[in-house]
């Protein structure tokens, strides 16, 4: 199948001007389950200088027309070639088609709602999904302005990225809805959503005396707000939390950008199936329905919202008021939006710990993506649209992100605010280059930014920063500095940097209990490999060495590098990290440790030893939540099997201890998934955690408040030891039979350690037609499994092109992940080589294969290498 190359899309919008599309969608039987496809009309109005283009568009092409004349064509299920065009005049090209309703989460998805049977519909593009769902020029620079009509079942809700102008009766039953036209739009934030949504009628935001004063042009501005929904989570909804943090977000980017929101209406719309976190098509923002729980939302779960709606809210201005002309800019959207995204929860709503949940979490992301084989500079190169869909990575995102805010510590918080009120009003409707931002850069700063350009975003790897210092005879602190180098495997890149290295004491309290206190702050700026300190005055007296129990490299998180510790201070932080009050610093501590881990400086029992003993109080729930997890990976993935066992016996005993004593509901919950998930893996003689894990699963525990998650996830941890049965399962999803619930249902069976049922599961997986949330849910029940046997090694590179052949990119990339072996242990060499040996023969018998599966291949390779390495320290 065609897949769009950077070449052609050059060739394309430089022959075609393309001024508006007009689309008919017809939804009309979209309630029946029977009925796959759905009609569809693209009318494009454009200009051709050549006579020859191309249109995208999966389906069946029905006919064209051209100024109303049937036109020849050629399609091959993706491109629909045109020849014979009139030259340098207006064009009217309709495109007659009819598209498939999706179930992969790309293009136009379909879901049946279990619950009550009602059917929702909505769209997902990017990169290159809308000609799945209606015939266009399907690549960001080809803006256009956009009018859509859509036919839809009577009583259905539908909305789009215009203003809905008037619902008519249809001829052919229905309504017909038509919705005002967009102002210029790329494909991918074109959007629909239709069925039987519940809305929330959420007002309408203006803009205050004083924000005007700020931004001129949003004076008169009024934008409606509506958050939709499926019916069954109706109640559910968070309404008064997520307007709230809705109407903080338009204040704080009109305040900082100074230029309004384009866009008119602003819907925010929870879906189900959804393959991402959300995407911020314009007026029509779609989110994972993940983000509304039938459980109450923890502090946690509302903070990490908050970051995503802010998020896509920064994309009005990042990426769809200014697009990237192609993909090898996506970092031009995706890491502006994570680090406004941040910035704004941190300083515009109350999860002002947002910044301390970047820094051990979304950074780890970045740091291992970056410590691929598989790598790429931030601007990276992109030849098609499948490289552009592995390329929504860490690096892409959360380095992205890292990187920006070192550039505000660079260049000041002013002159990028500045820089970014330039860039949108020069290119607004436009598509644009990294060259176009680093000149709106470069006249705000008045610096020459090239060399910081080359350095940060056309290389790869972290730097590997440290604090260096000698003590004297009397305790004095002598040559402090800071040094600079790479981490093993990484390119060796001196990068500017602006950052701050604290030092901290161990000082006792009235109380008696030693604490951390931060006794010294120093900017630094290092651009080469060591950068002195200037400590004279402050460390260079006698006895200022126990001023340093603890140094902290990268304090505030300023910077993008693996900050290490040195020896005294990793003690200290393993002993006392707990005892330091400022969140973001320790944060920072933690993702230190948690490098050394991953590359075997630390023992990872060490590691779990410190978190059990300074997480009960971790004041950040989103890093507590981060830490927790970072318990169960270091011992899956960096102890050998053997070790595993009393140390998840150590975790569970703890885990109960911190539930039956003074803990929020909110702490709970994620101390409880600790306990399950440690339970999973115990052997049969460890049963004493037993009676709580049944009693969450039933829903009696006392020590946990009610939660359909958590019941589910006890139900998981019972299965994979095969300590329920599937008729237990079944009851239990009998009781209460929503859509969630069979998700986490089939995980559940997909885990128990039966032969049979683990046959039927991979059956399922290769030959059925799942949904892309029950593919993910089948494989993880398989790999949580207790089974003994490997048996799906085989099976697994066995049919792994088929499977990436005969299905979308997005549920192939889910197979990889949730496929490929993870039973990782050094003491059982031959296994682990066996593994090895297999996906190195896949590779090199399949030297053709797409470039998008070679390289989640190579990664997942690299990560049993990096495990193997690691396991071997600890014996």
């Amino acid at each position: 199948m065609y897949s769009l190359t950077r070449h052609d899309a050059l060739i394309r919008s430089a022959d075609i001007t393309l001024t508006t599309m007009d689309v008919h969608v017809d939804l009309s039987a979209a309630a029946d389950p029977q009925v796959n496809d759905y009609a569809v009309t693209s009318t494009c109005v454009f200009s051709s200088s050549s006579g020859t283009t191309f249109i995208d568009v999966k389906g069946h092409v029905l006919g064209v027309t051209v100024n109303g004349e049937p036109h020849a064509f050629r399609h091959d299920g993706a491109r629909l070639d045109l020849t014979d065009l009139p030259q340098n005049e207006e064009l009217s090209v309709e495109v007659n088609a009819r598209c498939l309703f999706s179930r992969s989460g790309e293009g136009l998805h379909r879901y049946h709602d279990p619950e009550d049977g009602r059917v929702y519909l909505y769209t997902q593009f990017e990169p290159n999904d809308a000609h799945r769902a209606w015939p266009c020029f399907d690549q960001p620079d080809m803006k256009a302005v956009w009018t859509f009509h859509i036919t839809a079942p009577s009583g259905w809700v539908v909305t789009s990225n215009g203003a809905l102008l008037e619902s008519l009766p249809s001829s052919s039953g229905g309504d017909y809805h038509t919705f005002s036209s967009t102002p210029p739009l790329s494909s991918y934030i074109t959007a629909i959503v239709a069925g039987q949504w519940s809305v929330v009628d959420g007002g309408t935001w203006t803009p205050s005396t004083e924000l005007v004063s700020r931004c001129p042009d949003a004076a008169g501005l009024a934008i409606p707000l509506r958050l939709l929904c499926r019916q069954a989570l109706a109640q559910y909804m968070d309404a008064k939390d997520i307007l709230s943090v809705t109407r903080n977000g338009l204040d704080y980017f009109h305040q900082n950008y100074a230029v309004a929101y384009p866009w008119g209406t602003y819907d925010q719309i929870f879906v189900p199936e959804y393959n991402l976190g959300a995407m911020e098509n314009p007026g029509c923002v779609t989110f994972t329905e993940s983000f509304l729980s039938r459980d109450t939302p923890t502090f946690a779960d509302r903070q990490k919202r908050a970051n995503v709606i802010l998020h896509e809210m920064c994309h009005m201005w990042f990426g769809d008021l200014v697009t990237p002309r192609w993909w090898d800019d996506l970092w031009l959207k995706e890491s502006f939006a994570d680090n406004q995204g941040t910035m704004a929860a941190a300083e515009a709503t109350p999860y002002v710990g947002e910044w301390a949940a970047f820094a051990i979490a979304r950074k780890a992301w970045a740091y291992q993506q970056d410590l691929y084989p598989t790598t790429h500079p931030i601007a990276a190169d992109i030849p098609d649209v499948d490289a552009a869909k592995n390329n929504f990575d860490g690096i892409t995102y959360a380095k992205g992100a890292s990187v920006l805010k070192q550039l505000v510590a660079w260049v000041g918080r002013d002159v990028f605010f500045s820089a970014a009120t330039r860039y949108f009003r020069t290119h607004a409707f436009g598509a644009t280059t990294l060259h176009d931002l680093l000149e709106a850069l470069g006249a705000e700063s008045g610096e020459d930014l090239s060399d910081w350009e080359r350095l940060w975003l056309h290389t790869t790897g972290p730097s590997a920063l440290a604090a260096t210092w000698e003590e004297g005879p009397n305790g004095e602190v002598r040559s402090f500095a800071l040094t600079q180098g790479s981490t093993p495997g990484a390119e060796c890149v001196l990068r500017p940097h602006e950052l701050i290295v604290s030092t901290w004491a161990l000082r006792e309290q009235p109380s008696g209990e030693n604490t951390l206190v931060c006794t010294h702050r120093f900017p630094v700026r290092i651009e080469g490999r060591v950068a002195p300190i200037d400590v004279e005055g402050i460390l260079d007296r006698p006895g200022a060495i126990a001023e340093c129990d603890l140094v902290v490299v990268n304090d505030d998180d300023l910077t993008y590098a693996v900050a290490r510790l040195d020896e005294h201070s990793t003690t200290t932080a393993l002993n006392a990290l707990g005892t330091c009050s400022q969140p973001l610093t320790r944060a920072v501590v933690w993702s230190s440790l948690w490098m050394a881990v991953r590359d075997g400086l630390l023992h990872p029992r060490r590691y779990v030893e410190a978190v059990l003993a300074h997480a009960p109080h971790e004041s950040e729930e989103a890093v507590l939540v981060r830490l927790l997890h970072t318990v169960s990976t270091a011992i899956s993935s960096f102890l050998p099997a053997s070790q595993r066992a009393d140390l998840r016996y150590s975790v569970a005993s703890r885990c109960l201890e911190v539930l039956k004593g003074s803990i929020s509901q909110d702490k709970a919950r994620p101390w409880a998934h600790t306990l399950l998930t440690a339970f999973q893996g115990l052997p049969a003689e460890k049963n004493d955690i037993l009676d709580e894990v049944q009693a969450i699963a039933e829903g009696q525990s006392t020590l946990v408040p009610a939660s359909s998650d958590l019941e589910w996830a006890a139900r998981l941890a019972l299965a994979t030891r095969g300590l329920t049965s599937r008729d237990a399962l079944d009851s239990w999803l009998d009781a209460q039979h929503t859509g969630e619930a069979e998700v986490h249902h089939r995980r559940a069976v997909s885990a128990l350690p039966d032969a049979e049922n683990r046959r039927a599961t991979w059956h399922h997986v290769v030959e059925g037609n799942l949904s892309n949330e029950h593919l993910s849910a089948s494989l993880d029940g398989l790999a949580a499994s207790q089974w003994e046997g490997d048996e799906l090694t085989d099976a697994f590179f066995s049919v792994l092109d088929t499977f990436w052949d005969s299905h979308s990119i997005g549920m192939g990339i889910r197979f990889v992940h949730g496929a490929f072996p993870r039973a990782i242990d050094c003491e059982n060499s031959a296994r682990s080589h066996d593994l090895l040996a297999a996906a190195k023969q896949w590779l090199n018998q399949h030297t053709n294969a797409p470039d998008a599966l070679k390289r989640l291949i190579v990664e997942h390779i690299d990560d049993v290498k990096r495990a193997l390495r690691v396991q071997e320290t600890t014996l």
